[in-house]
């Protein structure tokens, strides 16, 4: 498995995207519209994060119905098998960054990597059901301006240290959709393909 993070679902937009779209059951599709206003993010900037998922196979586009109707986005097989890999990445990045498995002291400055990696396990938690919508967001916000460790640390404080959950709490793929979760029923109030 590679140690580099996949360039495609890294990115803070197509994280958020892809985070929430494998929060859906397996085939379900969920209006762009809806989706924009789900994660709050301009137009160009979803528009152009979901091209990108799209060429490389990551979610198919379509629409609900017959001309007029509004588009739709889901997450492909490939795109799953993706972020299934890149969660599986992101638990061995502690370990191959630092062997001691010393945590920074809270007061040392973080980078962009640090940065990047304490988004990508929000986005895990999201898709496993331990964050809502509104939670992830918030927590996305804190942690992408954050400036220390500690600042990072504040935004997962109650959430499990995806390095040392065991391999029988883990969601086999594709699994981790079909759990029922109050966050899943809050955000997606009914099955199938959701247009606004």
């Amino acid at each position: 498995m590679s140690s580099e993070p996949d360039p495609l679902i890294h990115d803070p937009v197509r994280l958020r995207a892809v985070a929430t779209l494998a929060a859906l059951p397996d085939g379900d599709a969920l209006s762009v519209t809806r989706l924009q206003g789900m994660l709050r993010l301009p137009v160009g900037s979803l528009s152009t994060g979901l091209r990108e998922l799209g060429r490389a196979g990551y979610v198919r586009t379509g629409t609900a119905g017959g001309s007029g109707a509004p588009a739709t986005v889901a997450l492909t097989g490939h795109g799953r098998a993706a972020l299934d890999r890149y969660t599986a990445m992101l638990r061995q990045l502690p370990e191959l960054a630092r062997p001691d498995h010393e945590a920074p002291a809270p007061g040392m400055r973080a980078g962009d990597a640090d940065r990047d990696a304490a988004a990508a396990a929000l986005g895990e938690h999201f898709a496993h059901g331990r964050l809502t919508l509104d939670e992830l967001n918030v927590r996305l916000d804190a942690t992408l301006t954050a400036t220390t460790f500690g600042e990072l640390a504040q935004a997962a404080r109650d959430l499990p240290d995806l390095t040392v959950l065991s391999a029988e709490a883990s969601f086999p793929r594709g699994s981790r959709l079909k759990r029922p979760g109050a966050a899943r029923a809050q955000a997606y109030p009914e099955h199938g393909t959701i247009s606004f």
